[in-house]
């Protein structure tokens, strides 16, 4: 073909699946071309606080002609933007934070007039993000002005606002009376009370993270307002206790349809209080907690959800067991996502097969016993587990922490062969167990793993090889993170001293020491688009 593609219908179609990088390369093919990409190229825009003075950003004329293809639209300023917002008006994303727009200082204070005038010209509007800084929060004729402005709105998160207006909260609440998630983080509320009588029968999410100033009988009520709540994520201050009794009392029976649940460990009189709070619901399909004991009476009340539970997150939890995982994984078969501790591959080797084949994201340590009799067979056995789980695109086996114990060893001659099942894997994470991978073993990876995308980890003992086996592993196609030189001499220290004595343990009742981070909610389909990830993203790092 000596010229190129001009049907319309077939680019329209093809320009989505065009990384962003390469769309200014499609724009000069030709004219045609140039007309089915530039909606493409102009889909998300980043605003940055000093827009107006970054060479690298379109000046405003440019975004005023551009201003009908923007889609997802973030802002960390807003001074100046008046003539490209006026024009904007397809947008289905909004995402406003960032010091310029969280001071309300004088400049600011047409901040909201500016915003209610842009969702009223953009009725298409699903998907609203605010950060603050405990200053600011969206005013009461903003409030009152969404629901008839944005009619398709779906989803509106907001962290960090302050609240000290009873009109604000009560446009606030009607605001938020038809969507189907609502996320509140970190805000504060200032002498102002809930009204009960605002009942959100849509909700399927919400979110209540440190919410200062409101009581947590308040919370209480908030939640069992929502009849349709399926999803509730929920962290109450750190001088608060966390109201279980209540929770069991009153939110199951309001909230009949609850099935996916994430907590951590902030104010449970009780560490066995999540178990009754599991008990209390009637089907559990997602668990994530951080900072809780999974006690034995916690654990026999998971029990009862393990036929239908299908993403459980307890890597941040103590007292896991690795009994406990290795039940998990044969009792469990339709989970789809697993993050724990630790699993001692005696375990495995000693257990049933497991249940677990519907697996798509599995991050768990796998761990040798210095006592075992058979540590070839444990691994080739923990190997042949793995290669069931033909679905799995996520895998990590190593710990993320600096610690100093014998793990998983990715290597041919103990079974790594039998993960040429794993076609679908995008990601593999080797953590810090010391291994001893050979050239051929990454070649091995690169040739029968065709999906893999990146590859995270410590390949050998020695640093020189393992920077050799990374450069290989670039040689596929395949993303490496570097390490810096400090991470290299530690891990180089700590690689020799075990090394050396070869005899270090592991305690089942040893608590993990990692840090937390809250991981997305499970998806049945197929990934995200990057867009809608990217978004995620910005929402959990305000």
């Amino acid at each position: 073909m000596t010229s190129p593609v001009e049907l319309p219908e077939m680019l329209f179609y093809l320009a989505p699946f065009v990384v962003h990088e390469d769309i200014p390369a499609c724009l000069r093919v030709c004219r045609q071309w140039n007309i089915s990409f530039t909606p493409s190229l102009w889909h998300s825009i980043k605003v940055p606080q000093d827009w107006s003075q970054s060479p690298s950003f379109p000046p405003l004329h440019i975004l005023q002609k551009n201003a009908q293809y923007v889609r997802y639209l973030t802002l960390k300023a807003i001074e100046g933007l008046a003539p490209f917002l006026q024009r904007c008006n397809g947008l289905k994303t909004l995402v406003v934070f960032g010091e310029q727009i969280a001071i309300p200082c004088k400049p600011h204070l047409e901040l909201w007039d500016e915003l209610t005038s842009l969702i009223k010209h953009n009725p298409t509007i699903e998907w609203i993000v605010f950060g603050f800084s405990l200053s600011t929060a969206p005013s009461t004729t903003f409030l009152r002005a969404l629901p008839d402005a944005c009619p398709n709105l779906k989803r509106y998160e907001s962290s960090q606002g302050r609240y000290d207006d009873p009109d604000q909260i009560e446009a606030l609440m009607q605001a938020i009376s038809n969507l189907r998630t609502v996320s509140f983080r970190y805000e504060y509320f200032v002498n102002v009370h809930l009204s009960k009588r605002w009942t959100m029968p849509y909700l399927h999410e919400l979110t209540l993270k440190d919410a200062r100033g409101l009581s947590t009988q308040s919370q209480v009520d908030l939640v069992c307002q929502c009849p349709s709540l399926r999803h509730l994520k929920w962290t109450v201050c750190r001088d608060a206790l966390f109201p279980a009794k209540e929770f069991c009392k009153r939110v199951p029976k309001a909230c009949p349809e609850l099935c996916q649940l994430q907590l951590d460990g902030c104010g449970l009189p009780d560490p066995d209080d999540i178990g009754r709070m599991l008990d209390s619901i009637s089907r559990l399909e997602l668990l994530a907690l951080c900072g809780s004991s999974i006690t034995k009476r916690t654990f026999n009340s998971l029990i009862r959800h393990f036929g239908v539970l299908r993403s459980l997150d307890i890597m941040y939890c103590s007292q896991v067991k690795s009994w406990m995982a290795q039940r998990i994984l044969e009792e469990c078969p339709n989970l789809t996502k697993f993050l724990s501790s630790v699993l001692l591959m005696q375990d495995i080797f000693q257990g049933k097969t497991w249940a677990a084949v519907k697996l798509r994201h599995l991050e768990i340590n796998f761990v040798q016993s210095s006592w075992s009799a058979n540590p070839t067979e444990e691994i080739k056995e923990t190997f042949k587990q793995l290669s069931r789980l033909t679905r799995l695109r996520i895998l990590s086996t190593g710990c993320r922490g600096r610690a100093r114990k014998r793990g998983l060893m990715f290597k041919t001659e103990l079974g790594m062969d039998q993960l040429k099942t794993l076609t679908k894997l995008t990601t593999l994470n080797l953590g810090v167990p010391f291994h001893q991978m050979s050239e051929a073993d990454v070649i091995w990876v690169g040739a029968h793993l065709e999906n893999l995308t990146r590859v995270e980890g410590v390949f050998h003992t020695e640093w020189s090889q393992h920077l050799h086996l990374a450069d290989r592993f670039r040689g596929f196609g395949i993303d490496v993170p570097e390490k810096n030189e400090d991470e290299l001499e530690f891990f180089s220290e700590v690689a020799n001293e075990r090394v050396e004595d070869g005899n270090e343990d592991i305690s089942e009742d040893e608590e993990t020491d990692y840090s937390y981070e809250e991981e997305e909610e499970i998806e049945d389909e197929e990934e995200a688009g990057h867009e809608d990830e990217s978004i995620e993203q910005s929402a959990e790092n305000i």
